[in-house]
């Protein structure tokens, strides 16, 4: 069963521009498609077996259960939210005996999702990523995070990227003053395959990302607290969802904060 509770919210945003293919209008009217964000998402989260709309007289094991998507398709050249997500992340089902350890975030299956969407209608530059990540829903990523580090070394150097990180809290949590620990704990989880070093002011500017953000509502009274420079082997949909989890999971850490954050992810132009 899910867990509607508005703290259970999570919230993937996907930016850039986006080249609809020149055929896909007349394909879509052959077949008679209506296909949006939402709709497509639904598609490609049920064919991966991660999600579904699905009733059945058992609920699915789903990662996420959908709630609500769109994106703003507007063909001019300028960086435009392209597609967001907000599901709510169900309690996993309890088994008489056993310790029940929390899920990992599904960043990287969301973001897939969502990217895979946005290629069915057209061509993608990616140019940001964000999420508002409920913490206390975030089970402890540190180990697999470190594994599959390697992977995001397996990279050609020339297409080397400097990334901007930033993490937006409560006022009240007081993450400034732990952000030396923060950027400690996210080098352990990369492996040292991802550079990171603090950035001062923390307001500094992320041009890849169209405003609002979705999930303005839920990230109420929320303000930008760590700003990171982050030095990657590549920029992808995949580091894009590797440093949201690294970040999220480090601020848990460290902080032990249970409330929601926005981590977002962008390369320096």
């Amino acid at each position: 069963m899910s867990d509607t509770d508005p703290g259970a919210t999570l919230i993937v945003g996907l930016h850039g521009v986006l080249d609809r293919h020149p055929w896909i209008d007349r394909v879509s009217a052959e077949f008679d498609l209506e296909e949006d964000v939402f709709s497509l998402a639904v598609k490609r989260a049920s064919a991966y077996a991660w999600s579904s709309t699905v009733l059945t007289d058992r609920p699915a094991e789903n990662l996420w259960d959908h709630n609500d998507a769109d994106g703003d398709w507007t063909q001019d050249g300028q960086v435009r939210q392209l597609a967001w997500l907000q599901s709510s992340l169900p309690r996993p089902s309890n088994t008489p005996g056993k310790r029940q350890r929390a899920r990992r975030l599904p960043v990287l299956p969301v973001i897939t999702v969502l990217s895979d969407a946005l290629r069915r209608v057209g061509t993608v530059r990616l140019t940001g990523t964000h999420a508002l990540v409920p913490l206390h829903r975030a089970g402890d990523a540190r180990v697999e995070l470190a594994e599959v580090a390697d992977w995001f070394a397996l990279a050609d150097p020339s297409g080397a990227a400097s990334l901007t990180v930033t993490v937006s809290a409560l006022p009240s949590a007081n993450l400034g003053a732990r952000a030396a620990e923060i950027r400690d704990a996210a080098l352990e989880r990369t492996y040292g395959h991802l550079a990171v070093e603090p950035l001062k002011p923390v307001t500094v500017q992320t041009p890849g990302l169209a405003r609002p953000l979705a999930g303005v509502v839920q990230a109420e009274g929320l303000r930008r607290a760590l700003a990171y420079r982050c030095e990657a082997r590549e920029w992808s949909t995949d580091v894009a969802a590797w440093a949201t989890e690294v970040f999220a999971d480090s601020v848990r850490a460290v902080t032990g904060l249970s409330g929601p954050v926005i981590v977002t992810v962008s390369p320096d132009v």
